[in-house]
């Protein structure tokens, strides 16, 4: 099948430019001595999850519980659940999840004492441990434990907890990964973290607490930390990549992207009220618009404009006032994650044919 013969709007991923995507990324965490832990936020699939860490990657992250509890499903077999969990509800269904799979690793992330005690609590009760990393604050000022005293008694309060082990610390500065100029974003990225690494070295190491793992970065920050104590990276929107990302300075400064875009939405014209103006069946439940507008591929003389939840509008040139209804037209989202979740499947493509659908099993799971 022909992409055109497609019903609209659908959300198409290039086959050939994710394999690059995926193999380019290994290569460049390799070549640093890291892990690639790849975020599965981005894609929310465990056959692309299992892609990932056929081409190398050490496991995969994740954002949510439920997430975790999709690839798990799916046979993914390491999984880091990067945001701390509260309640008893949740602390049981990942207990239930780690007895359902015992050899699956569950990692999670936590930043309170009472996160440890509840997790400890009720690991113990069934007879299974979880491993846990400390998020600790990199300059976003969302989650984490400030570096310093705070962060020493976490990590003596889950060592005398039982149920529960200190695997490591979590160090993600989601901030910065979008930080226009190539040397500001990654003079940033050091200096945001360069607290937690002194910390280490002067007080956890000598008291023999250093970190086994030490997780974060993304993928616009992924070249930043060399020399530092990272050992795992969670890049995820390498994998699709995006308007938003490919404004930044190129990410090596290498001749071509290290990455290019798989993902794009396919849509149809359903009206041209004016020469200058046309209009298409995807709107704000089709490309996320939390980080601009979504861009006409390979089109710059087009200008999209959200029209409500249901409608683009296409602001057009002389040069491309030739748009007829039924046209079909192929839009780049600003943001790869937020527009993954408003569709229930991928539609895989190689060039302009239609090569298979892998369905989104995650979507929606912000639990």
């Amino acid at each position: 099948m022909h992409i055109n013969e497609l019903d609209t709007p659908a959300l198409l991923v290039d086959v050939d430019q994710l394999a690059r995507n995926i193999a380019m990324m290994q290569q460049q965490i390799s070549e640093l001595g890291l892990n690639l832990r790849p975020h599965c936020k981005a894609h929310k699939t465990p056959e692309l999850a299992l892609q990932q860490i056929a081409a190398g990657a050490k496991g995969v992250c994740v954002a949510k519980l439920g997430e975790a509890e999709v690839l798990a499903r799916g046979g993914v077999q390491d999984i880091l659940i990067t945001t701390p969990i509260a309640g008893l509800k949740k602390v049981q269904r990942l207990i239930a999840l780690q007895r359902q799979y015992p050899t699956t690793r569950l990692i999670q992330v936590v930043d309170h004492i009472e996160q440890i005690q509840l997790i400890g609590k009720e690991a113990q009760q069934q007879q299974v441990s979880i491993p846990l990393l400390i998020e600790v604050e990199s300059g976003q000022q969302r989650c984490g434990v400030e570096v310093g005293d705070e962060l020493l008694n976490l990590i003596r309060a889950i060592q005398a907890c039982n149920g529960v082990s200190y695997l490591g610390v979590q160090a993600y500065s989601g901030h910065l990964q979008q930080v226009k100029t190539l040397n500001e974003r990654n003079h940033a990225a050091r200096e945001a973290v360069l607290p937690l690494f002194t910390y280490i070295e002067q007080v956890l190491t000598p008291l023999g607490l250093a970190p086994s793992v030490v997780s974060g970065g993304g993928t616009g920050t992924f070249a930043a930390y060399q020399g530092l104590g990272f050992t795992e990276i969670q890049a995820g929107s390498y994998v699709f990549m995006d308007a938003s990302y490919r404004s930044i300075e190129d990410l090596q400064q290498a001749s071509e992207p290290l990455f290019g875009c798989a993902l794009s939405v396919l849509a149809t014209v359903i009206s041209t009220p004016k020469p200058h103006r046309a209009v298409v069946d995807a709107g704000m439940k089709s490309l996320s618009i939390d980080l601009g507008m979504a861009q006409v591929l390979d089109d710059d003389s087009i200008r999209y404009q959200c029209g409500g939840d249901e409608h683009g509008i296409l602001h057009l040139s002389q040069q491309s006032q030739k748009l007829r209804i039924g046209d079909k037209i192929l839009l780049l989202p600003s943001h790869c994650d937020t527009t993954v979740n408003n569709f229930d499947t991928f539609v895989l493509v190689s060039g302009t044919e239609v090569v298979g659908e892998v369905a989104i099993a995650a979507r929606g799971r912000c639990d």
